[in-house]
């Protein structure tokens, strides 16, 4: 499905990233796994190539543009091309709003709302210079759709990515890119708890409609499908993976 394809991954930590990375090299597709950390950039590869597949880790900081500069090259350098881009580096806050701080809300909008303009802008640089289209997608979350109690800075970033994704879509049409967004609900670990056991199905969910929780394989092949020839007339949308988590009233 993906063969002769190029994909760039940011985040691929141990949960949804690097099933993101995995699926779409089971498609065919020579990954670029990104990551703050080395180690998990390092693991998510490690997993593609032990399968007989084609990845390169490479570590990246994506608030900082001298990285990702670095980042974009040293995927050329090895593959030659961009043909994918999967944005998942994300971070949260865990503090309600009258406990919040401005280094809380700055640290969180930084890496889920410039990091993602910062990589975003120079895969597409990338892809215009190639001249030969390319698919991105961005991860919200159902905490973008609406408001929360425990947290305000993730919420409101991930509100901002879906208005980034339909702007993109406008702006990067002419170059034959298309762009997306995939909204996954509670799935697997907890962000910014990779090492936590995941979440367990022994003890459902309430307010998810198919009564169990995401799994990484969920939103992974939700991605696969957008950046694939069977979405080639879908651009500027966001397909939720919730398990109908937003489609009943709140209180659920």
């Amino acid at each position: 499905m993906l063969e002769g394809k190029i994909a760039l991954v940011s985040g691929t930590g141990p949960n949804i990233g690097a099933e993101i990375a995995r699926t779409l090299a089971g498609a065919g597709a020579t990954v670029v796994c990104l990551d703050l950390n080395e180690g998990y950039a390092k693991a998510a590869a490690d997993s593609i190539t032990a399968k007989g597949g084609k990845a390169l880790a490479v570590a990246c900081d994506i608030t900082s543009p001298a990285d990702v500069a670095r980042a974009v090259k040293s995927a050329v350098d090895a593959f030659g091309a961009i043909d994918i881009l999967i944005n998942d580096a994300a971070i949260t806050d865990r503090k309600p709003f009258l406990e919040a701080t401005l280094e809380d809300w700055n640290k969180v909008l930084g890496v889920i709302l410039t990091g993602t303009f910062l990589l975003s802008q120079a895969v597409a640089r990338q892809m215009v210079a190639q001249g030969k289209g390319g698919a991105m997608v961005n991860l919200i979350s159902t905490s973008g759709h609406r408001g929360e109690a425990i947290r305000i800075a993730y919420g409101v970033a991930k509100a901002g990515l879906l208005n980034f994704t339909r702007s993109l879509a406008v702006q990067l049409a002419p170059h034959g890119i298309r762009v997306n967004s995939v909204t996954p609900t509670q799935t697997g670990t907890p962000v910014g708890m990779p090492d936590a056991a995941p979440r367990s199905d022994a003890n459902p969910p309430k307010n998810i409609l198919v009564k169990r929780w995401g799994r990484p394989a969920d939103q992974a092949n939700a991605v696969l499908f957008m950046v694939s020839p069977s979405a080639d007339f879908i651009t500027g949308v966001d397909l939720p993976c919730d398990g109908g988590l937003l489609a009943q009233f709140p209180t659920g």
